[in-house]
């Protein structure tokens, strides 16, 4: 069908999770297209009704369209069915805005392109990119971590749709060295790119409060508090998590005049990641002289708004990444407690790898050592951030550039096509 707009469909990037980090890529990504001509986005999401940019302005026509996993595969948002009536020949809702758009853009939650979390994840996050190439729909790769891929099935899976996309974005030098050995000789410099994490170009909002000077911003993970023992066993850290945040908070509140604002970053209702449960929990169990310089924030409920949080404290730490780039892309000082390869990356891409401590490597009494460390650090690094963010900057809005192309050329070849 004809049309004479540039449209997109969104994937891997639900903005009804309650995880401010996934929505964060989601409406980062529509203002920038919109700023960049893009009129219309699809966004596949969980069927929650909620709108992918809200609080935000933007030119772009919204859609939102569920778009699920699940056995529940008569559902007629169930994603496995949508593939199975595609193999067989049949249309479905899915399809048809697929088969509608310009191009189909994943960004497959920004770290969720792996084998990592077993064959029903994986699974779950190739299936609207294979859906997209056999529609012979343009598929574009936003700036994500690439892998690992550790079995034979999901690297050829991988490889074929690595292989058959416009354009992919790397967020980091590892994860384009990793697609550079993956894919050999079918490696192309021009269509496998270096790029940033999208949410560097997430605008922050103003909170309706302001901190107190000197507040220090604590990010709890729900995913690493709330199920400690088997957090432990599954990610392999070689410290306790939770014992690391209370002797940290314990360690400033007593040698500083600095207050402690816990920031939860994942928020669904209820369940066992929610950090807002984790950053009560956190509190609840601290000194009840200390427990007086921690307040947990419970306002801000939106990406840009956390962030405006976060760009107010003196110094943040968290094991978030999302949360973390908050602080990173407004040259907040910040630290990660990491649990996987990926903060490293994006750390090095603003010259702070340093602040990148391995919660697999260190002990309880190294990590909080480092820490403190990193928060004595903290105007050093700020001066550093503040050198870096501009560079970063222009590389998030070169490729926002090459990704808006991208969209218009096959925008422009369908019009021609049905000219």
């Amino acid at each position: 069908m004809k049309h004479n707009r540039t449209s997109i469909v969104l994937a891997g990037a639900a903005p009804d999770t309650g995880n401010h980090g996934v929505t964060a890529l989601a409406q980062s990504l529509i203002l920038g297209l919109a700023d960049r001509g893009v009129d219309h986005v699809t966004v596949f999401d969980h069927g929650h009704d909620i709108n992918p940019v809200a609080g935000d302005t933007t030119s772009a026509t919204l859609n939102t369209l569920a778009f699920k996993a699940g056995k529940r595969v008569y559902q007629g948002a169930n994603m496995h069915q949508a593939r199975l009536k595609q193999l067989m020949g049949l249309s479905s809702p899915a399809l048809r805005a697929m088969l509608a758009a310009d191009a189909v853009v994943d960004v497959s939650g920004g770290d969720s392109f792996t084998d990592l979390y077993g064959p029903a994840r994986f699974d779950q996050i190739t299936l609207p990119k294979l859906m997209a190439l056999d529609a012979g729909v343009p598929l574009i790769l936003l700036p994500q971590t690439f892998g690992p891929f550790q079995f034979k099935r999901s690297r050829r899976i991988a490889r074929h749709i690595l292989k058959g996309c416009k354009l992919a974005f790397a967020r980091d030098m590892a994860s384009l060295e990793y697609l550079r050995e993956l894919l050999g000789s079918d490696f192309d410099e021009d269509r496998h790119r270096l790029g940033v994490d999208l949410a560097f170009g997430l605008p922050a909002k103003e909170p309706n409060s302001r901190l107190k000077p000197e507040t220090v911003g604590i990010n709890v993970s729900g995913l690493l508090w709330n199920r400690s023992d088997a957090a432990r066993s599954q990610f392999g850290l070689t410290c306790d998590y939770r014992d690391v945040l209370q002797r940290l908070v314990i360690a400033i509140t007593q040698n500083t005049n600095a207050q402690i604002h816990l920031v939860p970053h994942v928020t669904p209702n209820g369940g066992s990641e929610s950090d807002l449960t984790a950053c009560r929990a956190l509190k609840a169990q601290l000194p009840t002289e200390t427990q007086q310089r921690v307040s947990i924030e419970e306002i801000a409920n939106t990406p840009s708004k956390l962030k405006g949080v976060i760009e107010q404290t003196e110094w943040f730490t968290g094991a978030r990444m999302h949360a973390t780039i908050a602080a990173l892309s407004t040259a907040t000082p910040v630290s990660n407690m990491a649990y996987s390869r990926k903060a490293e990356g994006v750390f090095d891409c603003c010259g702070v790898g340093a602040q990148v401590h391995d919660l697999r490597q260190c002990t309880t009494e190294q990590m909080v050592e480092r820490l403190v460390a990193d928060y004595d650090y903290r105007h050093q690094q700020g001066a550093l951030l503040r050198s870096q963010l501009p560079f970063v900057k222009r590389r998030w809005a070169y490729q926002m550039d090459a990704i808006a192309a991208a969209v218009k050329m096959a925008s422009q070849s369908l019009e021609a096509a049905h000219a």
